[in-house]
């Protein structure tokens, strides 16, 4: 019976290591979450100013830089379990009972409308386009796909290219008063899971991490 293939080998992800994407093309990126601000609230001088800013942000960038606005469902369950936690704690009957009202109003207000959240992500890519060939034997079953060559290696390089990038591009960001954190190998696989697999997670947010992870996918990167 042929072996069927794995869902790895269906998406683009080599390896996510030492905090970085590694895919199969051979590109290494480095992806950051940004906070967001509240443009509406802004007096015009400060829209003025951070429209401005931007500007010179994009201005400020001679290399490829790709910005992403991910839209997900919002878990309320723990923000209501610590509500419910708190209530339990207080001895004022009058306080309990408006702790009470603030949960259910949360609930009906979950239940009647999606809660959405946004998130904002800009990635730098690094285009090492270290491939090796596949091999004969793989090229006559089908494999006709070039794979990534020493991985560690290209990721060497490609944190040459992308750790100044990143700091300029963080520099760019706080004089728009908007703070940059550079995701790690756990958040990039929360990430990516959330992306692959929706509808497994849900509302809900998995208690993952790398430790717990076992496939090929995710690894630290092998000292020398």
């Amino acid at each position: 019976m042929a072996k069927q293939p794995s869902t790895q080998e269906h998406l683009s992800i080599e390896e996510i290591v030492d905090n970085m994407v590694v895919l199969k093309n051979g590109t290494v990126s480095i992806i950051m979450e940004t906070s967001a601000l509240n443009f509406d609230l802004l007096s015009p001088e400060e829209q003025d100013a951070r429209i401005v800013a931007f500007a010179n942000l994009l201005n400020g960038v001679n290399y490829p830089i790709q910005i992403s606005i991910r839209t997900v469902r919002t878990d309320v369950s723990e923000y209501i379990k610590r509500l419910g936690d708190y209530k339990n704690k207080q001895i004022s009957d009058s306080l309990v009972r408006q702790i009470e009202i603030y949960i259910q109003f949360i609930k009906n207000l979950t239940t009647k409308n999606e809660i959405l959240d946004k998130r904002f992500f800009v990635s730098i890519p690094y285009r090492g386009m270290v491939l090796s060939d596949p091999s004969l034997i793989k090229r006559m079953f089908g494999s006709k796909q070039a794979k990534v060559s020493n991985i560690q290696k290209l990721v060497e390089k490609a944190k040459v290219e992308l750790y100044p990038k990143r700091d300029n591009i963080t520099r760019l960001f706080k004089k728009m008063g908007i703070s940059v954190t550079q995701l790690n190998n756990n958040d990039l696989l929360m990430l990516f899971y959330e992306v692959y697999d929706p509808d497994k997670i849900g509302y809900q947010r998995l208690g993952l991490t790398i430790d717990e992870y076992t496939t090929g996918v995710v690894r630290p990167l092998e000292q020398e």
